[in-house]
């Protein structure tokens, strides 16, 4: 019954049902079929989104909409761009920084890659960056919406495992400065290889001028920075949980596009909040619909059965953790994230308490396996959506993605076997 289960759950996927009728319908299908009303499963796609802390979801996706209306992604460029823009393969390493503050602002990896895309992309062309690199580069470095806080999976997490989602946030940022810091070594090495300069247009820019265009962007982008210096020192400092931060998020991208930078329209209001209703709806639809998988998967004792395994094997802690990366690499290739953490968390919870593995560290591994995911195909949401803005195959896309891919891989292994890089923070 249990491989029955899992065929018909990759069946609905790959026939193209929507994830959250695949892992729905299976799951009701397996209760049906041994017997168990089907109001239990309905109460359990109930309890998997009934919780306080998930109020943070749609209060950081409206934050991110109502930033990306209110122009703060072109001044997060420009300061980028001003700070290494001249250098070689510049408005690469301009992309991969711009998505590290998009992703402080926004905590979503297709958020960063549509807002930054649409406009580095086309700046990448236009000063002779192959359109297949360009593209690869702002599908690698978007998915660090989900590594840098405030993160939407940080959320998740602490709410499935029990880690303190405000320790989460201190860990995340040296753990995303590593991931960034890997994409620019190879962004770097490539564009000297194949001939690509910096931007043109500060290129020439020496001295004095090149200080006061760095100045001028400073200053240009000072609210849009204190974004997250808010959120994260409102929660470090103790004035507002991680939850009301996302809250304090909209307050104040409504209040800078509305009145500071003037570039985000009362008739704007109501399709920011319907794009942002309709992203939160599917979220929720597939944390519910992920409820019902993971609790058949308990009901079958699979945590058991998982822990029965590993313990077995009599490996090293070093081996576990390759082990789990490994399954967690897999899952991403085809799930989305809060999927792989409802149906994960419950099973590796004992199995963490076995290893000795801190939670929040845990933690900042499986987001940096789900940020992979949203780079790998099939499911790779960032892949796609750079593709689409970028007017590229997924084809062409994907093969220029590898060595990036592979710097991703070397920045997990640091993260997870370097855990004072850091846990230091928390």
């Amino acid at each position: 019954m249990l491989v029955l289960f899992v065929v018909i759950t990759l069946v609905f996927i790959f026939i193209g049902l929507p994830l959250f009728g695949s892992l729905g319908f299976s799951g009701l299908l397996y209760l049906l079929g041994d017997g168990i009303p089907a109001a239990i499963a309905f109460q359990k796609m109930f309890a998997g989104i009934d919780k306080a802390s998930l109020l943070a979801i749609p209060f950081f996706i409206l934050s991110g909409e109502l930033m990306n209306r209110g122009g703060l992604a072109k001044r997060l460029v420009r300061l980028a761009n001003s700070l290494v823009g001249n250098i070689s393969g510049g408005l690469a390493i301009t992309s991969i920084l711009c998505c590290m503050f998009f992703a402080a602002v926004s905590g979503s990896g297709p958020a960063t890659a549509a807002a930054i895309g649409a406009i580095l992309i086309p700046a990448m062309v236009a000063n002779g960056y192959d359109r297949s690199y360009a593209a690869a580069v702002i599908a690698s470095a978007s998915p660090m919406g989900i590594i840098i806080p405030p993160s939407i999976a940080f959320v998740v997490y602490g709410t499935l495992s029990g880690a303190s989602i405000g320790d989460m946030y201190k860990a995340g940022f040296p753990a995303g400065f590593i991931f960034g810091f890997c994409l620019m070594v190879v962004a770097y090495v490539w564009s000297r290889r194949r001939g690509y300069k910096g931007d043109s247009s500060i290129a020439h820019l020496k001295g004095k001028a090149r200080a006061k265009e760095i100045g001028i962007a400073f200053l240009n982008s000072l609210w849009a920075l204190g974004m997250p210096a808010i959120i994260v020192g409102g929660v470090f400092g103790g004035f507002f949980t991680p939850t009301e931060s996302a809250v304090v998020a909209v307050v104040y991208s409504l209040l800078v596009g509305l009145l500071v930078y003037r570039e985000l329209k009362i008739k704007e209001l109501y399709q920011v909040f319907l794009n942002a209703a309709k992203t939160t709806t599917s979220i929720m639809l597939i944390m519910a619909a992920a409820a019902i998988f993971a609790y058949v998967l308990t009901y079958v004792k699979v945590p058991q059965m998982v822990l029965g395994m590993v313990t077995s094997m009599e490996a090293s802690k070093t081996v576990l953790l390759i082990l789990i990366n490994l399954i967690l690499l897999i899952m991403g290739m085809f799930l989305e994230a809060s999927v792989i953490q409802n149906i994960t968390v419950p099973i590796l919870l004992p199995l963490l308490a076995l290893l000795e593995v801190d939670l929040v560290h845990f933690g900042i591994i499986m987001s940096t396996n789900m940020a992979i995911g949203m780079l790998t195909p099939p499911f790779g949401i960032c892949l796609f959506t750079a593709a689409r803005v970028g007017k590229t195959t997924i084809q062409d896309i994907s093969r220029t993605c590898l060595p990036f891919l592979a710097a991703m891989i070397v920045a997990l292994m640091i993260i997870t076997f370097f855990p004072q890089l850091i846990m230091f923070a928390v």
